[in-house]
């Protein structure tokens, strides 16, 4: 009987170990493979609906703004989120944002005082009037806070503590932080952050219009110069009568210091003796400088005479900017119907009362 021969086992060497290996692991592959493929394609298709969704929600919001000029709460957390332009100034880019703000604050504070505005013809002429306010406002605050930076003058914190603080102030006794910001909200639907803002605008405005104007200032120089050597300031201001950006009033009667009149009886009260004058100041609306003389005092009351310097010179600019096409505005805001009280963001208006 022929036995058949023996098989030999193939002696183990690094060699066949290492093709083992290989082997086991390309049989793998194809249980690896398709995972893989789904994880990537997975990917693919999460980073498509995000942009599709992005894309579709920037698409909405520009609808929004640019065509419907919707002023509601989702749409101004939108623009102070994306920082999204309303018009630009010779360059300058606004913020929508700060339109918004604007225009929410005057109304807010309107319905405040009398009550929720309808769908009436005359309400809806009202609010095109405060959105074109607003609008031309944002303008005139963003150049001029611009300019500010150029010349490396811009507004500082410590600016705005200081008319905060005032605010915060009646009859000497400062209301707690709390208590204001609840005023605040009340009254123009702000918080603080954005009670802030409104006063860093109103400040550039006011500090640019002061820097530039050169004949309020040589005006006012010319005054202060002729004040070292006489306290008469009708005197003075007379002779300077037909210079078209001076005004001369007196007082006829006594007024409380806290008096709204763009920071004059304040100045008043703050000088020692009857007849003594001010230094020159910016006023709390930021249209001029002013010059004050103490006539009578009684108790907390005060009567005064004052000089007025009126600043023109960025009014001029800004015209000359309109008149230049310089201004281009992203949304088409009619002028509406005229009001008699303007709810502008300026230091004196901005001050605030419990109601």
């Amino acid at each position: 009987m022929i036995k058949g021969k023996k098989k030999k086992s193939a002696a183990i060497t690094q060699q066949n170990l290492e093709e083992s290996r290989e082997e086991i692991l390309a049989k793998g592959k194809k249980f690896r493979y398709p995972f893989q493929y789904a994880k990537h394609r997975l990917v693919i298709i999460t980073i498509l609906i995000s942009i599709v969704a992005v894309t579709t929600f920037c698409i909405i919001g520009w609808v929004q703004l640019y065509k419907a000029q919707n002023t509601g709460d989702v749409m101004y957390r939108f623009t102070k989120a994306f920082g999204v332009p309303v018009a630009k100034v010779d360059g300058v880019s606004v913020r929508y944002s700060d339109y918004l703000m604007l225009y929410r604050s005057s109304i807010k504070s309107i319905e405040h005082q009398q009550g929720a505005l309808g769908n009436s013809d005359d309400d809806n002429l009202l609010r095109s009037y405060y959105k074109r306010r607003a609008l031309d406002s944002a303008e005139e605050y963003s150049y001029a806070m611009a300019k500010l930076d150029e010349i490396g003058k811009p507004v500082t914190e410590a600016e705005i503590d200081a008319v905060i603080k005032e605010h915060k102030t009646i009859d000497g006794e400062a209301r707690s932080n709390e208590a204001f910001s609840g005023i605040v909200r009340t009254n123009f639907g702000l918080d603080m952050s954005e009670y802030r803002r409104m006063i860093k605008l109103s400040l550039a405005k006011k500090n640019y219009s002061a820097e530039i104007d050169k004949k309020a200032n040589q005006l006012a120089d010319a005054i202060t110069e002729e004040l070292k050597s006489s306290n008469d300031l009708k005197a003075i201001a007379k002779k300077y009568e037909n210079n078209e950006i001076i005004e001369l009033e007196t007082l006829t009667e006594l007024v409380e210091s806290n008096n709204l009149d763009s920071g004059r009886a304040a100045a008043a009260a703050a000088l020692k003796e009857v007849g003594d004058v001010s230094e020159k100041f910016v006023s709390k609306n930021g249209d001029g400088y002013y010059f004050v003389k103490l006539t009578a005092r009684e108790g907390n009351r005060v009567q005064y005479d004052s000089v007025w310097i009126r600043f023109t010179e960025f009014g001029e600019v800004m015209n000359q900017i309109r008149a230049d096409n310089k201004i281009e505005e992203m949304i088409t805001v009619e002028a509406g119907a005229e009001v008699e009280e303007e709810s502008q963001p300026s230091d004196e208006k901005n001050q605030t009362t419990e109601k």
